[in-house]
């Protein structure tokens, strides 16, 4: 009775582990793409998040709906904005956050406060596809901070 059992569990545990290694993993069962979610446009999966470093190219007012930055830094996402052709346009809607910090005064939060020669840091959301191979879509900001160039020092005394 005692070796019926044993047969009968040692045969189980080897139909198991045929039935396991037979399995094909050759995905590690991750699917390629979601069905239904766009890999390019609007929308689209996964989104990476672009930061843009540079100065304003324009002096915005407070009904547009983009404006010009120089850029002189970025992030790995970004790298193809520093060395497209430059200003670069970046749009804003309603979603878009605006900061911008003089010293001495309070924060103001509107797209008619940024001045022309500010230092402004834009983070954004791109499709990860579209910046594949140095692209640059189009970019709408979600965050704008700003602040003022630093003064020129004074020339040096005679």
């Amino acid at each position: 009775m005692k070796f019926r059992i044993l047969v009968l569990a040692l045969l189980t545990a080897l139909i198991g582990a045929s039935v396991a290694f037979a399995h094909d993993n050759s995905g590690n069962g991750k699917p390629e793409a979601k069905p239904g979610k766009p890999t390019s446009g609007p929308n689209c999966r996964p989104r990476v998040k672009v930061v843009l470093r540079g100065s304003l190219a324009n002096d915005p007012v407070a009904d547009d709906t983009s404006f010009m930055l120089t850029v002189s830094k970025a992030n790995r996402h970004g790298r193809a904005y520093v060395s497209a052709a430059q200003p670069v346009t970046v749009n804003v809607d309603a979603m878009t956050k605006v900061r911008r910090k003089a010293p001495d005064s309070a924060p103001t939060k509107t797209l008619d406060s940024l001045a022309m020669d500010d230092l402004v840091k834009v983070s954004a959301k791109a499709c990860k596809a579209d910046l594949k191979d140095g692209g640059t879509p189009d970019l709408t900001a979600r965050h704008v901070k700003a602040h003022p160039a630093p003064a020129p020092p004074p020339p040096p005394a005679p």
